[in-house]
């Protein structure tokens, strides 16, 4: 038994030796609780801190359990086990993380009162930090790849907020995007203006490397039916003229399937506007290139994605008050996923039901990365539709 995991079940059994002779459990009016300040944070973030609270009279023993080689409850030295009175707060330190993968701990504590939890954390790597912000539970996980741009859009809406549009993984590749992510909620849609259409290209992307929309429709012979496929809806960004602009970007375009755009897409796009709510509904919308068909539009080769999805999470009640990343029972959020075939034999949404989990291992992204991981698993796995009351 190396020396790691030779402190680790000291520690363990010293709390369960701490607790077996206490028998005495006197009554009190306060609730046991522990929180860390944050289950999420950047790569370059080398703290977190862990909160307790309830009757003073009490202690509490903390173990980390799980990271335990990179994290510490010391600054200067390897420190797995922490004990203090009810009240007091403990630092978690660690490094900054300086590699390309994300990394969890989880930290078993104890009080004297009987009361037991676990909660987790996860430090993400330095390839995930494109405009990172805890925030915005919308955006996957940054995957390496030469041919993907990470990037975020910017407007003001007319309430006069400065807010993220959407963020997007480009691929310069297929001239087409991996994903668009982006939060709905009614400051978005109204007031409600007039639809631009104004197609553009990304002005900070070179334009030979983007699909030519800007001069009309795909240019392929009219073989293929395939419409300008929005990823953000237009209609999902109605507040100023710009907010809806953003969304003509070639790199928001997909070349997708007329019937399927005007079909059962449309009326899906219809009914996620309908569950919009106080706390935000995040979205992401995305494409899968298994055995997809290259074509030539106006001298640009294109991938044709042969399926698309789109991930919906929100908070349950809709009027929480509180941030994705801060909740840590799963029953407090609701998450679901619809994936079609981009062709006209895309099904009705209710059979193109799946769970996140189920896009995650066909696309290769990390979704929501910033739910805390205790909750992700359970979250992901959710694909009720009546849930959703569309």
């Amino acid at each position: 038994m190396n020396r790691l995991f030779s402190i680790l079940f000291v520690a363990l059994t010293t709390i369960s030796n701490f607790w077996a002779c206490d028998t005495e459990d006197p009554w009190s009016p306060f609730t046991s609780e522990a929180e860390l300040s944050h289950s999420s944070m950047g790569w370059d973030e080398t703290s977190i801190t862990l909160t307790t609270s309830g009757d003073t009279r009490l202690s509490w023993e903390a173990v980390i359990i799980e990271g335990y080689k990179w994290a510490s409850f010391s600054s200067s030295d390897n420190q797995i086990s922490k004990k203090g009175t009810v009240g007091t707060t403990a630092t978690i330190y660690f490094a900054k993380n300086e590699t390309t993968v994300s990394r969890s701990a989880t930290v078993y504590i104890k009080f004297s009162d009987g009361f037991q939890t676990t909660l987790a954390f996860e430090q993400l790597g330095i390839s995930d930090n494109f405009t990172y912000d805890r925030a915005w539970a919308e955006q996957p996980a940054q995957l390496l790849d030469d041919d993907f741009i990470y990037k975020t859009y910017y407007t003001t809406l007319a309430n006069g907020k400065f807010v993220r549009n959407y963020s997007i993984c480009y691929d310069t590749d297929k001239l087409v995007s991996q994903w668009v992510a982006y939060p709905l909620h009614d400051c978005y849609t109204k007031p409600v203006i007039n639809r631009t259409n104004a197609w553009a290209f990304d002005p900070d992307i070179p334009e030979n490397l983007q699909q030519n929309i800007v001069d009309g429709g795909y240019n392929d012979g009219g073989n293929r039916q395939l419409d300008r496929g929005h990823m953000l809806p237009s209609a999902s960004r109605y507040s100023t003229y710009t907010t809806n602009a953003q969304t003509f970007y070639s790199t928001n375009i997909m070349p997708q399937n007329s019937q399927f755009n005007q079909g059962v897409w449309g009326t899906l796009e219809n009914s996620v506007r309908k569950v919009v709510c106080a706390d935000t509904l995040y979205v992401v919308v995305g494409n899968l290139f298994e055995n997809s068909t290259k074509f030539n539009s106006r001298g640009r080769t294109i991938t044709r994605p042969s399926h698309t999805y789109k991930i919906l999470l929100r908070t349950v009640k809709g009027n929480s008050g509180k941030s994705i990343s801060e909740i840590t029972d799963p029953s407090e959020i609701k998450a679901i996923g619809f994936l079609f075939e981009n062709s006209s034999n895309a099904v009705s949404y209710d059979k193109a039901v799946v769970s996140i989990k189920d896009i995650e291992d066909r696309a290769g992204f990390t979704f929501f990365r910033n739910l805390n991981p205790a909750v992700a698993k359970e979250v992901k796995s959710q694909k009720k539709l009546s849930d959703w009351n569309f």
